[in-house]
Formats: C-alpha cells, structure tokens, sequence
C-alpha cells in the first residue's frame, strides 16, 4: 500500500474517478476538486482475490 499528499499524482486518478461516476462532461471540474491539499490518494495492490458465483437470487 502506498499513500501520497501530492496533487500532481491524484490529478489523474480524481479525473479517471469523476468521469466513471459524474459522466464525462464533469471529469476535469471533478478530479481539480478533488485533487487538493488535505486529500489522500491511497493505492492498494490486491495479493489475493477471492469471488463468489451466484450469490444472489
């Protein structure tokens, strides 16, 4: 796990998240909102992954 202040480096993830889930037209407004002092971008690497079929109805 890795975790950083910088805002340079959370630009990109803060635009890649807002144009998943505020739509396209929101991308930039969204990631430069974001990406601030005080905020964290915080990355985890999965070592195991576990999953579940029809869990359900």
């Amino acid at each position: 796990m890795t975790i950083s202040t910088d805002v340079k480096e959370m630009l990109p993830f803060a635009t890649r998240i807002g144009a998943r889930y505020m739509g396209k037209h929101l991308t930039e407004q969204f990631g430069r909102r974001n990406a601030v002092d005080g905020e964290l971008l915080v990355r985890v690497r999965a070592e195991q992954v576990f999953a579940m079929r029809d869990v359900a109805d």
